[in-house]
């Protein structure tokens, strides 16, 4: 009888054992396939001609990564529970791809990429929003999860090699409402929480910005008009 339990016992622990494998490893394809389905697709809607290559790579890390010399994309598992949309991951794996596009320019570039950390963050995030329109997804996603993933420094931002969060948000919204006005007005995240988050901690900033595009416009169609 003492035997028997032992091995029922053990045959339920190795089943567990091999279900949790099993089942660890279909997320880990899942995401695999999403990943490379959503990189694949924002390089040939943008008719990138430069060859890339996506991975997920399955460690509790928050964080997304290019390997500049071999042209590598990966996303790392510890940033998929901050991820809730296509168009969230769309903008994770665009701002890699507007990396890996000026390291493709170089050596040389990628040493000033290096020197000038901040400039060609908010450049990634430019035309990271450009690579997520023209592939058909909608760049408040860039918003909604770098404002649960930035950090706000509080104390030197000059030392730090990142912007800070609030900073790089508003370079965002400013390049949407200048660039894709369409996408700020009645858009599908209106009700989304991180978004509402964003509208919330950035009053002034975004009046500001408003004020600055209306200014500019009326100038613009007085030169016309002249």
């Amino acid at each position: 009888m003492k035997r028997f339990l032992i091995c029922i016992i053990s045959l339920f622990i190795t089943t567990s054992v091999c279900w949790a494998q099993d089942t660890k490893f279909e997320k880990n394809t899942k995401y695999q396939k999403q990943v490379m389905e959503t990189g694949f697709r924002i390089l040939n809607s943008n008719q990138i001609e430069k060859r890339m290559t996506f991975y997920f790579v399955p460690k509790n890390e928050i964080k997304a990564s290019i390997q500049k010399k071999d042209k590598q994309i990966k996303i790392y598992k510890g940033i998929i529970p901050f991820i809730e949309s296509e168009d969230e991951i769309a903008a994770i794996i665009s701002q890699e791809i507007a990396y890996g596009l000026n390291a493709h320019k170089g050596l040389w570039k990628r040493i000033v990429m290096l020197s000038r950390p901040k400039t060609y963050e908010i450049n990634a995030d430019k035309i990271g929003v450009d690579l997520m329109v023209n592939a058909g997804y909608n760049p408040i996603g860039m918003i909604t999860i770098l404002n649960k993933l930035v950090s706000e420094p509080c104390w030197f931002e000059m030392y730090y090699s990142k912007n800070a969060g609030e900073k790089r948000l508003l370079k965002i919204y400013d390049y949407i409402y200048s660039n894709y006005p369409e996408y700020l007005v009645d858009n599908e995240y209106k009700k989304n929480v991180y978004y509402q988050n964003f509208l919330l901690t950035t009053k002034q900033e975004r009046k500001e910005i408003r004020e600055k595009h209306n200014i500019k416009n009326i100038s613009n169609k007085t030169q016309e008009n002249n």
